[in-house]
């Protein structure tokens, strides 16, 4: 494990168990309170023949509108984060809780925040990704927001938005990681997926987690089977042939946990 790797639990070890004053408290409650009045449910996309302007507000802004878009043209778009560093966590403790345990546990979040972006289109082709997509990542990358990320075409409309740095600097993606793995089918995709996020974890020495979908997928996982057999792939494209045995609307995003240093790993229906 890597000198980031074992740095991050310290410092929050530190943060948690360092005892706030009320005025400290009260600027936390202030900072929180304004922060999520200006979050935004779900994006803002406005389309005319010339220009697509998408606004957002959120602490995942490029994910809620990789989602939105996503879900709007029927694109696939799997999603992976960097370990996010410092500068770019937020204490997220919510202030009801902070009222009750002034000295309790915090919570912590990604700092993200607004993000505008004016795409410039062509009417005629108002579904082509390739209008959309690398200047959206290329905007996000500009806007100050946590994370830096590419956008890598697999397919007319299916990509991977894949993480270069966090404020911490460069870092090489998870699923960049070469591996072997195998798989019977009998038994369910469930047990194999997680079982692929432990090999993981031991090739990386990230902790990564199978968090299941949480969405109506979710059936069609527990009902899954997976049968594998990779050897010296990244783990990208082993996640790849995986998901296509269980569904091929599914998409996958690796969101990181900097409560828990960890990385979750989710099935998404977009």
């Amino acid at each position: 494990m890597g000198v980031r790797s074992t740095f991050l639990p310290l410092l929050m070890l530190c943060l948690l168990t360092f005892r706030q004053t009320p005025e400290q408290n009260a600027a936390q409650i202030k900072a929180w309170t304004e922060r999520h009045a200006h979050y935004m449910s779900q994006p803002r996309i406005e389309e005319t023949e010339s220009f697509l302007e998408i606004t957002a507000n959120a602490p995942r802004p490029l994910d809620d509108v990789l989602a939105a878009l996503a879900h709007q043209h029927g694109w696939h778009i799997n999603y992976e984060e960097p370990q996010y560093g410092k500068s770019d966590i937020v204490d997220s403790t919510a202030p009801s809780w902070l009222e009750q345990h002034p000295n309790g546990p915090r919570a912590y979040g990604i700092a993200g925040g607004a993000f505008h972006v004016k795409i410039s289109i062509d009417g005629y082709f108002p579904d082509d990704p390739m209008q959309i997509l690398p200047p959206l990542v290329k905007a996000y990358n500009r806007s100050g927001n946590p994370g830096r990320f590419q956008l890598h075409v697999v397919s007319k409309n299916s990509f991977d938005v894949i993480p270069t740095a966090s404020g911490d600097g460069p870092q090489t993606p998870l699923l960049d990681a070469t591996m072997s793995f195998d798989a019977s089918d009998d038994v369910g995709a469930y047990p194999t997926l997680r079982k692929f996020c432990e090999e993981l974890s031991r090739k990386t020495g990230h902790t990564v987690v199978f968090g299941g979908t949480g969405s109506p997928s979710e059936n069609r996982l527990l009902q899954a089977h997976i049968q594998q057999h990779s050897v010296n792939q990244p783990a990208r494209e082993i996640l790849r042939q995986m998901y296509k045995q269980v569904g091929s609307t599914d998409c996958w995003r690796l969101l990181y946990n900097p409560d828990s240093n960890q990385f979750w790993l989710r099935m998404h229906l977009w």
